[in-house]
C-alpha cells in the first residue's frame, strides 16, 4: 500500500534519512538517540494529541509509521499493505435490560446498576432456565482442570466467580500472581457457551477482594446511560451469542440462599472439594440489550524476510503500542512521550538498524506497532488470532513498552503503583526491567550476554508480582500463547498517564543503549539454530 502523500510531507517536516540506505557492516551503531528525538518529538508533540484510537491523530500515527516501514524497505506484511485493519466496538446501554429471579412463588425484579449489568462481551438477547453454580467457570486443560467436570449445564444459566482459584498465591499454576486468561470474562463467557449455557452470571470474587460498591464498579463500567463504554474487538463479540451480566453479592446471596451459604463460602468449598453441583432453585429470566458504534484501525506491520531457506518461514517479532489515551476532554493532552512514543521509534531504528545489514538474518523478522494496548491489548489479541506467521512459527516476540525514563515510586498510595516498593530515578537511571524471562531461560541468557556490550543494570523482579505488569502490555497474547518473550520496560513514573509525559523528559542516552540491547537479542535469537525454549508457569516452580 502507497502512502507516500502523508508521507512525504511529515519525512520533509522531520528531516528522517531513511530513503536509500547504504549497508552497514555494523548496524548497531546507527541505532542513533537523536534520530530517535526528532521522531519521538514528532509523535508525543501537542498536535498528535496522544494518538488515541478512533481519532485523526492516531490515524496518521499509523499511515506515518506505514510510511517509515516503506522508506526502510521492509515488506508490507498483510495481504500486500502495511496496515492490518480490526474493527473496535464501543458499547451503550440499549432500552430492554432486565433481569428476574423466580422462586418460591416469589418474584424478584433486579435493578439495573444496583443489582446487575451486562458484561462489554455479552451477546444482546433473552434466555431464561435454572440457575446452576460452576465455580470459576474454567476448563483449563493444560493445567488439568474443569469446573465443569460432571456438570451438565445445557439449557441452564451459569452462576460463576470472578477470577481464578489461588489468585492471591504466588506458586498458583495459574500464573501466580498474574491473572491468566482464564481469569477473565471472555473465558468464562465463551466457556459457559461452549458446554450449552443459555446465559452466564457474574458474581464479584469475595474471597480474594476488596469489594468495591456494586454500584461503583457499574458506574466505572457504563460511565451513564448516555456515554458508550470500554472498546471490544468486533470479532470476539461475533463470537458470543449468549447474555452475560456482573451480579451484586446481594443478589448472588439472594440466588444460593436455599443453600444456605455466601458466595465466598461456596468458592472456598469449590476450590476445596472440585465440581459439585449446588442446588439452586430459582429460575432467571434475563434480556440484555447493547448498542454498538464501530471504529476501524489498523495494527502496523513491517516484514524483514529471513536469508536462511530453512528458518525463514519462523519468525522474530519485535513490537511497541503506537497509541496512547486521551484525557476527559479534548482540551488536556496527554501526549504519551514514554507511554509509547518511546517503544515506537525503537521499532523504527530497529528496522532500519536490520535494513541497513549486509546480511539478513536467517529468521524473518516482523515488526510490529501495535493498536489499541490502551484499550485492553486489543491490537496484539487480534494479531494473535490472524498472525502473519502461525504462533506456532513464532519463536520469540520482544517487546518494548516505556523504555524512556527511570522507575520512580514516590506514593505506594496511589492505585497506579500499588504494592511497588518505594524507589527512586536516581537509583534507576542504568535500569532496565525485562519481565518475561522466567519463561525462557534462554531469552535471559541472551539478553545477559548482549548487556555484557551495552552495560546496563538488568532487573528481573516483575514477572510474578501483584501489579500485573507482566500482562500488561503487548507481549502478553504471545506469552499466554506459549512464545518466548522478552518484554523491556524502564518502570513507572509519576507522569505515568498524566500530561506530563514529554518529550523533554525522556532520556535519550539510555534509551539508545536499550534499543541497542534489542538488536544484539533479536540478532541472536533470529539467527540461533535453536530457537528458544519456552518454559510453563507452573513447570518451572
Amino acid at each position: 500500500m502507497k502512502i507516500s502523500s502523508i508521507g512525504a510531507v511529515i519525512t520533509l517536516a522531520l528531516g528522517t534519512a531513511g530513503i536509500g540506505l547504504l549497508p552497514d557492516p555494523d548496524p548497531i551503531t546507527s541505532i542513533d538517540r537523536e534520530e530517535m528525538r526528532r521522531e519521538l518529538s514528532f509523535l508525543a508533540s501537542d498536535e498528535m494529541r496522544g494518538r488515541d484510537v478512533a481519532t485523526s491523530e492516531n490515524l496518521i500515527a499509523t499511515r506515518y509509521l506505514a510510511y517509515r516501514f516503506e522508506e526502510i524497505g521492509l515488506q508490507p506484511a498483510w495481504e500486500g499493505s502495511y496496515l492490518q485493519r480490526f474493527t473496535l466496538i464501543q458499547s451503550s446501554l440499549g432500552e430492554r435490560n432486565s433481569l428476574r429471579l423466580q422462586g418460591d412463588g416469589a418474584i424478584h425484579h433486579a435493578q439495573l446498576r444496583d443489582e446487575f449489568y451486562p458484561n462489554h462481551l455479552s451477546a444482546s438477547g433473552r434466555a431464561e432456565g435454572r440457575v446452576i453454580f460452576a465455580g470459576y467457570g474454567i476448563t483449563a486443560p493444560d493445567l488439568n482442570y474443569d469446573d465443569y467436570d460432571g456438570l451438565d449445564v445445557r439449557g441452564k444459566v451459569v452462576l460463576v466467580v470472578d477470577h481464578e482459584p489461588g489468585e492471591n498465591e504466588p506458586t498458583s499454576a495459574f500464573e501466580g500472581l498474574v491473572l491468566s486468561d482464564y481469569g477473565r470474562a471472555l473465558h468464562k463467557i465463551s466457556n459457559a457457551q461452549l458446554h450449552g449455557a443459555s446465559a452466564v452470571l457474574l458474581a464479584t470474587d469475595q474471597a480474594n477482594h476488596e469489594m468495591e460498591t456494586f454500584r461503583r464498579s457499574a458506574d466505572r463500567a457504563w460511565p451513564n446511560t448516555r456515554s458508550r463504554g470500554r472498546y471490544e474487538l468486533q470479532a470476539r463479540r461475533e463470537r458470543i451469542h449468549i447474555p452475560a451480566v456482573h451480579i451484586s453479592a446481594e443478589l448472588a446471596g439472594r440466588l444460593i440462599g436455599s443453600s444456605r451459604r455466601t458466595v465466598a463460602e461456596l468458592q472456598e468449598a469449590w476450590e476445596k472439594q472440585g465440581s459439585k453441583a449446588v442446588p439452586i432453585p430459582d429460575r432467571v429470566v434475563l434480556e440484555t440489550e447493547l448498542d454498538d458504534v464501530k471504529s476501524e484501525i489498523h495494527n502496523v506491520l513491517g516484514l524483514l524476510p529471513g536469508s536462511d531457506q530453512e528458518l525463514r518461514d519462523q519468525a522474530v517479532v519485535v513490537g511497541a503500542h503506537l497509541d496512547h489515551v486521551s484525557g476527559r476532554n479534548r482540551k488536556v493532552i496527554f501526549n504519551g512521550a514514554d507511554d509509547n512514543a518511546s517503544g515506537t521509534v525503537a521499532v523504527l531504528q530497529l528496522a532500519e538498524a536490520f535494513a541497513r545489514s549486509t546480511k539478513a538474518p536467517r529468521r524473518s523478522l516482523l515488526f510490529a506497532h501495535f493498536n489499541a494496548e490502551e484499550k485492553g491489548l486489543l491490537g496484539s489479541y487480534y494479531y494473535s488470532e490472524f498472525p502473519v506467521f502461525p504462533l506456532e512459527k513464532t519463536v520469540a516476540m520482544l517487546q518494548m513498552d516505556m523504555i524512556g525514563r527511570n522507575e520512580e515510586v514516590s506514593d505506594p498510595e496511589d492505585r497506579r503503583f500499588r504494592q511497588l516498593e518505594v524507589q527512586t530515578a536516581e537509583e534507576n537511571r542504568e535500569s532496565v526491567n525485562i519481565l518475561g524471562a522466567t519463561r525462557s531461560r534462554d531469552l535471559r541468557s541472551l539478553a545477559e550476554e548482549a548487556n555484557l556490550q551495552i552495560g546496563l543494570r538488568l532487573r528481573f523482579r516483575y514477572d510474578n508480582h501483584p501489579i500485573g505488569l507482566l500482562r500488561r502490555s503487548d507481549h502478553w497474547p504471545f506469552l499466554a500463547a506459549r512464545v518466548p518473550v522478552l518484554f523491556f520496560h524502564t518502570g513507572l513514573h509519576p507522569d505515568y498517564h498524566r500530561p506530563t509525559d514529554t518529550a523533554d523528559r525522556i532520556n535519550f542516552e539510555k534509551m539508545e543503549k536499550i534499543v541497542r540491547l534489542v538488536y544484539l537479542v533479536t540478532r541472536e535469537t533470529a539467527n540461533s539454530s535453536q530457537a528458544p525454549h519456552f518454559t510453563p508457569f507452573e513447570t518451572r516452580q
